[in-house]
């Protein structure tokens, strides 16, 4: 078995009949070879294979459980857009709100980052892709949104990452959708309030209206910093700042936000568009109001700031000024608790589950197949089943020809430290054992159907005096040594008929020691674990 800890670090067209305004036809476009945008940003700002980014959304969501709800369905959410480890947990924050088949349409409108131009770029390409599958763009639209302050401007869509990082979260919560992906460039107030009612046309009740704005960008890095080089004191003027804003663009007001641009100099990357969202509001929902959901800064994360720091704002819109959202905005990052000494075991059942979990993840990840999705969606909730709990996946294989010429063992790594909750750990071991088990090569989809799952959740460790208090077959065991480490699951020495003494040999030899390496200067600590396997 290798110990990896693994970083994480979390569809159909519906053509509009009638519109608000003056009707527009959302007909076929003139004929045009089909371009299907490649992603530019997966396995580096989110990750790249299905089963990791389909794990990672849905943890990243569970996560931003205590967040505000809405008292109904959204008409627009802004959200942040830079890489998943920095503002994925204020994006999740709004994208938790929405279930499959909310909407059958989505606007996403972000700025752009990589080309200068007035107005707004709008796309010619007929799908966008994601490790998820392709989204198709609707049909018709970009047509009928094309005029004097929106055009196709060739070369900024393809490496934007605004738009493209908020996919896969839209993919995991909607489902199907269509895409009508929108760059805002330099834009004046009546270019904004000429598209916005470009924009009104598209408004049924079915589209949603996604808004993917940084918010301050702060420090030398930036060439923006008022207040004097970053410390607590001037975060705390930039959150002020920042606050500011998101008062003005919770009261609906475009001209307030505007003065406020202009005063402070803000760097709120996407301004533009931000601005277009509270022309847009006021035409479609002037009762409009808004619920603050996230709102921190990277200088509060775990990470080296470098003197600089980027602020993250998701809010979600409502029609109407219904009653007050429940829950309270994420202005800290969650902290998961480790699961107790004294935790009940697992029943079989949740047992069951975990290694349905990590079969699922293999056939999403090597098959392509759709089901790990659903048994997350449907995992148990409570701060129970968020709890952080050391797992091991290990694959055996079932063939007896093959068992003969290669040994029963097919990959096995996990983590012995409790780094995640127990279903996303699970699903981590399970990818990493089939595809990072250097011992092996990578597992192919051929061979799923002669290969046997077996989940192994782990209690906290435990450091013990001497090799005289592990008893064999009940615990895991850790030895380190002289910057050396190596581990053995409960059930090693029990398989293999060993005796304390032969598992303690053959474990020194896993770490590199020599055969008695055990017997002097070892560090010992143990671990018990259930295991469970598919029937």
């Amino acid at each position: 078995m290798k110990t990896r800890l693994y970083r994480s670090w979390g569809f159909a067209t519906v053509l509009v009949a009638l519109l608000a305004a003056a009707p527009v036809v959302f007909g076929p476009e003139s004929p045009r070879a089909a371009r299907t945008r490649p992603p530019a940003l997966a396995g580096t700002w989110y990750p790249k294979g299905k089963a990791h980014l389909i794990s990672a959304a849905h943890l990243l969501m569970r996560l931003a459980a205590g967040a505000p709800t809405l008292p109904s369905k959204p008409v627009a959410l802004v959200v942040p857009h830079a890489g998943w480890n920095f503002s994925g947990y204020a994006a999740a924050t709004a994208y938790r709100l929405l279930e499959p088949g909310d909407f059958d349409r989505v606007v996403v409108l972000a700025p752009s980052h990589h080309g200068a131009f007035a107005g707004y770029a709008l796309d010619d390409a007929t799908a966008y892709r994601t490790p998820l599958g392709d989204i198709p763009l609707c049909e018709g639209v970009t047509k009928a949104l094309a005029g004097d302050v929106a055009r196709i401007v060739p070369g900024v869509t393809e490496p934007e990452h605004a738009v493209e990082i908020e996919l896969p979260f839209l993919q995991v919560a909607l489902g199907r959708f269509c895409l009508v992906p929108i760059l805002a460039g330099d834009t004046r107030p009546r270019d904004q309030k000429a598209f916005a009612d470009q924009l009104a046309r598209l408004d049924d009740g079915r589209t949603l209206f996604v808004f993917s704005s940084d918010f301050a960008h702060y420090g030398s890095r930036f060439g923006y910093a008022p207040f004097g080089d970053l410390s607590p004191e001037t975060r705390e003027q930039v959150r002020e700042m920042d606050t500011r804003g998101v008062a003005l663009l919770s009261d609906v007001d475009a001209d307030g936000f505007r003065s406020y641009l202009t005063e402070t100099g803000t760097t709120i990357c996407g301004r533009h568009g931000l601005a277009t969202m509270l022309e847009l509001l006021q035409r479609i929902a002037p009762q409009a109001r808004a619920v603050l959901l996230a709102q921190y800064m990277s200088a509060d994360l775990p990470i080296p700031s470098e003197g600089s720091s980027v602020s993250y704002v998701a809010l979600g819109f409502v029609r109407g000024p219904e009653a007050p959202a429940p829950g309270n905005p994420l202005l800290t990052l969650p902290r998961l608790e480790t699961a107790p000494v004294g935790a009940p075991p697992l029943t079989d059942e949740e047992g069951a589950r975990l290694v349905h979990l990590a079969r699922a993840a293999l056939e999403t990840e090597l098959a392509g197949k759709d089901s790990l999705g659903p048994l997350l969606a449907e995992w148990p909730t409570g701060p129970t089943h968020e709890q952080r709990q050391g797992v091991f996946v290990t694959l055996n294989r079932t063939d007896p020809r093959e068992i003969r010429a290669h040994g029963r063992l097919r990959g096995c790594i996990g983590q012995p430290e409790p780094q995640f909750p127990l279903y996303y750990g699970t699903v981590q071991a399970a990818l990493d054992a089939a595809q990072r088990d250097p011992r092996f090569e990578p597992v192919e989809a051929s061979e799923l159907d002669r290969i046997e799952v077996e989940v192994t959740a782990l209690s906290p460790r435990r450091p013990v005096a001497s090799a005289q208090e592990i008893q064999v077959g009940k615990h895991g065991i850790v030895l380190e040594k002289n910057g050396k480490a190596a581990l053995f699951l409960p059930q090693v020495a029990t398989e293999s008929g060993w005796t304390r003494e032969q598992t303690l040999t053959a474990l020194s030899q896993k770490a590199g020691l020599p055969p008695d390496g055990w017997k002097d200067g070892a560090r010992f600590s143990v671990f018990t674990g259930q295991v469970f396997k598919e029937e």
